[in-house]
């Protein structure tokens, strides 16, 4: 969940961004849904973290019994911090209106996979992706903040072990690993992250604990990075990333590879060649979720191998970013604080 502090963007600037990103994305072809699969060939990506989505049940069982603390992995508890927003308690009006969101992804973006942050596990995950999806490849922690994939269903697909090294300190989430199309030509290999959270920008070699623990973080996911690589696999990288790439690409990594300074120039270093990354959000403007988004600046986003990019290149795709707000009628439910970010090759 986001924790980043900022100033609150006059509510008339962010409701004229919302209804230039409809314009924009009627125009950029969104609404051929179609074509992508008469085609076949097409590849559509999305992120989303939910914050907190819990079963109401589950919601009422460990509310009533929370921890002072954040809990750790193996605890099945949620946290009441004196001076935090607890998590969300959702209506059946808030999990409708998340749903035609996750409706809209299915039938008007038809994105083929859906890399799902703080979800708790598939039965959770089934309030919102009720019809035409897949819910797999979860993590198994206890903590009820997991992640995990919605795939559309007709999309061949295999679930790969966690990357269980990313529980850095037995309180992070592991990443969950999924491979679409496998053994064909378009298979590729994702990679949901949620990292730490606390550290947005700024060299990670300070003594703010968030950041040491990013830091910890970063060579898991180099280690990843490199053996897709060798492997001559097609991958990408998803999810929430607590960071503002952006500003952290434009800095260094330093000399330590087991200790990074930054997340994105450790990881595309071209060592070993062609660990290369590219960024969905690289150029383009921040698309606010709804009126109240106080962001200026992603943390969600979805790094692109080289050899996946390259193979869109080749066959002359259009690529595409954008991210599918909430509706206006929907203002003031307890939706999410991220919405969907999805990246399309058609």
């Amino acid at each position: 969940m986001r924790r980043i502090r900022g100033a609150r963007p006059r509510r008339w600037l962010a409701a004229l961004a919302l209804a230039a990103l409809g314009a924009w994305s009627a125009h950029a072809g969104w609404f051929d849904g179609d074509r992508k699969a008469a085609t076949g060939t097409g590849l559509s990506l999305a992120t989303w973290n939910l914050e907190w989505l819990m079963t109401p049940a589950t919601q009422a069982e460990l509310s009533a019994r929370c921890q002072r603390q954040q809990p750790r992995s193996h605890e099945r508890a949620l946290p009441c911090t004196p001076g935090r927003t607890p998590p969300p308690a959702r209506t059946q009006a808030d999990l409708d209106a998340l749903a035609r969101t996750a409706q809209a992804l299915h039938t008007t973006r038809r994105v083929d996979v859906v890399a799902l942050q703080e979800v708790d596990g598939p039965e959770a995950a089934r309030q919102v992706f009720r019809q035409g999806w897949k819910l797999d490849c979860f993590e198994r922690r206890a903590h009820p903040q997991k992640v995990g994939f919605a795939i559309r269903e007709g999309v061949p697909y295999r679930c790969n072990s966690e990357l269980s090294d990313l529980d850095v300190d037995g309180s992070s989430r592991a990443g969950a690993d999924l491979t679409l199309y496998p053994g064909t030509a378009r298979e590729v290999r994702l990679l949901n992250v949620h990292l730490k959270s606390g550290c947005f920008r700024g060299d990670l070699d300070r003594s703010f604990s968030p950041c040491r623990g990013l830091q910890r973080q970063a060579p898991v996911v180099e280690a990843w990075i490199d053996q897709r690589v060798r492997e001559g696999v097609a991958f990408a990288i998803l999810g929430d990333f607590n960071r503002h790439l952006d500003q952290d690409e434009r800095r260094s990594a330093g000399p330590d590879e087991s200790a990074p300074l930054n997340l994105l120039p450790a990881w595309s270093d071209d060592q070993p060649r062609g660990a290369v990354l590219h960024r969905a959000t690289a150029g383009q403007p921040y698309l606010p979720c709804d009126a109240d988004d106080r962001h200026s600046r992603y943390i969600d986003d979805i790094l692109l191998s080289d050899s996946l990019k390259a193979r869109q290149d080749n066959r002359r795709a259009t690529l595409r970013l954008t991210r599918l707000p909430y509706e206006p009628q929907d203002h003031g439910r307890q939706l999410s604080d991220h919405c969907p970010l999805i990246w399309s090759a058609e």
